[in-house]
Protein backbone atom coordinates (compact mmCIF):
# COMPACT_ATOMS: atom_id res chain seq x y z
CA UNK A 1 0.00 0.00 0.00
CA UNK A 2 1.32 3.29 -1.24
CA UNK A 3 0.06 6.48 -0.28
CA UNK A 4 2.56 9.44 -1.37
CA UNK A 5 2.48 11.85 -4.02
CA UNK A 6 4.70 10.60 -7.20
CA UNK A 7 8.07 11.98 -8.17
CA UNK A 8 8.38 14.49 -11.38
CA UNK A 9 8.83 13.10 -14.58
CA UNK A 10 12.07 15.76 -14.66
CA UNK A 11 13.85 14.37 -11.93
CA UNK A 12 17.47 13.17 -13.03
CA UNK A 13 20.38 12.91 -11.00
CA UNK A 14 21.15 12.76 -7.23
CA UNK A 15 21.90 8.63 -7.70
CA UNK A 16 24.41 9.13 -4.93
CA UNK A 17 21.93 10.42 -2.47
CA UNK A 18 19.19 7.51 -3.43
CA UNK A 19 21.83 5.00 -3.05
CA UNK A 20 22.85 5.85 0.11
CA UNK A 21 19.01 5.95 0.99
CA UNK A 22 18.31 2.84 -0.21
CA UNK A 23 21.61 1.08 1.32
CA UNK A 24 20.21 2.90 4.49
CA UNK A 25 16.96 1.04 4.76
CA UNK A 26 18.03 -2.33 3.42
CA UNK A 27 20.50 -3.15 6.74
CA UNK A 28 18.94 -6.31 8.23
CA UNK A 29 20.03 -7.30 11.55
CA UNK A 30 21.46 -11.37 12.58
CA UNK A 31 18.20 -12.59 11.69
CA UNK A 32 17.39 -10.84 7.97
CA UNK A 33 14.71 -8.10 9.99
CA UNK A 34 14.96 -5.07 8.86
CA UNK A 35 14.64 -2.43 12.11
CA UNK A 36 12.87 0.39 11.79
CA UNK A 37 14.70 3.07 10.80
CA UNK A 38 14.39 6.84 10.20
CA UNK A 39 16.45 8.84 7.62
CA UNK A 40 16.22 12.88 8.13
CA UNK A 41 16.99 14.62 4.68
CA UNK A 42 17.26 18.63 5.29
CA UNK A 43 18.94 21.56 3.27
CA UNK A 44 17.63 24.95 1.97
CA UNK A 45 14.52 24.93 0.61
CA UNK A 46 14.29 24.38 -3.53
CA UNK A 47 17.14 21.92 -3.16
CA UNK A 48 14.96 18.72 -4.14
CA UNK A 49 14.69 17.27 -0.53
CA UNK A 50 11.03 16.02 -1.97
CA UNK A 51 11.91 14.95 -4.87
CA UNK A 52 14.97 12.66 -3.61
CA UNK A 53 12.09 11.53 -1.36
CA UNK A 54 9.62 10.55 -3.66
CA UNK A 55 12.49 9.01 -6.21
CA UNK A 56 13.16 6.70 -3.42
CA UNK A 57 10.11 5.83 -2.49
CA UNK A 58 8.83 5.09 -5.70
CA UNK A 59 11.98 2.91 -6.38
CA UNK A 60 11.57 0.47 -3.20
CA UNK A 61 7.84 1.08 -2.74
CA UNK A 62 7.57 -2.91 -4.31
CA UNK A 63 9.79 -4.18 -1.09
CA UNK A 64 7.41 -2.80 1.42
CA UNK A 65 4.10 -3.81 2.46
CA UNK A 66 3.19 0.08 3.84
CA UNK A 67 5.00 3.37 2.20
CA UNK A 68 3.83 6.51 3.92
CA UNK A 69 4.41 10.11 3.13
CA UNK A 70 3.53 12.68 5.82
CA UNK A 71 3.88 16.20 5.40
CA UNK A 72 5.58 17.65 8.08
CA UNK A 73 5.86 21.14 7.45
CA UNK A 74 3.43 22.07 10.24
CA UNK A 75 1.05 20.49 12.44
CA UNK A 76 -1.98 20.83 10.36
CA UNK A 77 -0.53 19.32 7.51
CA UNK A 78 0.98 15.94 9.49
CA UNK A 79 -2.60 16.16 11.34
CA UNK A 80 -3.93 15.96 7.80
CA UNK A 81 -1.27 13.46 6.21
CA UNK A 82 -2.48 10.61 9.68
CA UNK A 83 -5.77 11.74 9.07
CA UNK A 84 -5.65 10.49 5.29
CA UNK A 85 -3.62 6.85 6.46
CA UNK A 86 -6.27 6.39 8.79
CA UNK A 87 -8.76 5.95 5.67
CA UNK A 88 -6.73 3.16 4.26
CA UNK A 89 -8.60 -0.66 4.38
CA UNK A 90 -5.85 -1.88 6.36
CA UNK A 91 -6.29 0.85 9.06
CA UNK A 92 -9.67 0.82 8.88
CA UNK A 93 -9.43 -2.98 9.45
CA UNK A 94 -7.66 -2.29 12.26
CA UNK A 95 -10.24 -0.07 13.42
CA UNK A 96 -7.50 3.26 13.71
CA UNK A 97 -9.49 6.58 13.48
CA UNK A 98 -8.75 9.55 12.54
CA UNK A 99 -6.76 10.27 15.89
CA UNK A 100 -2.93 11.24 14.86
CA UNK A 101 -1.97 9.05 18.26
CA UNK A 102 -3.61 6.31 16.80
CA UNK A 103 -2.92 6.47 14.18
CA UNK A 104 0.82 6.34 14.96
CA UNK A 105 0.20 3.58 17.51
CA UNK A 106 -0.83 1.79 14.12
CA UNK A 107 1.76 2.32 12.34
CA UNK A 108 4.18 1.48 15.33
CA UNK A 109 2.63 -1.94 16.22
CA UNK A 110 2.42 -3.22 12.18
CA UNK A 111 4.16 -6.23 11.59
CA UNK A 112 5.21 -5.97 7.42
CA UNK A 113 7.82 -4.34 6.50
Amino acid sequence: MVLRPCSSALFTGQQAYLDRLKNYFSIRNGQGVAPRRSFLIHGLGGMGKTQIALKFAEEISSQYEYVFWVDATNEDTMSASLKGISSIPDAKRAGVDANPEAVLYWIASLSKE
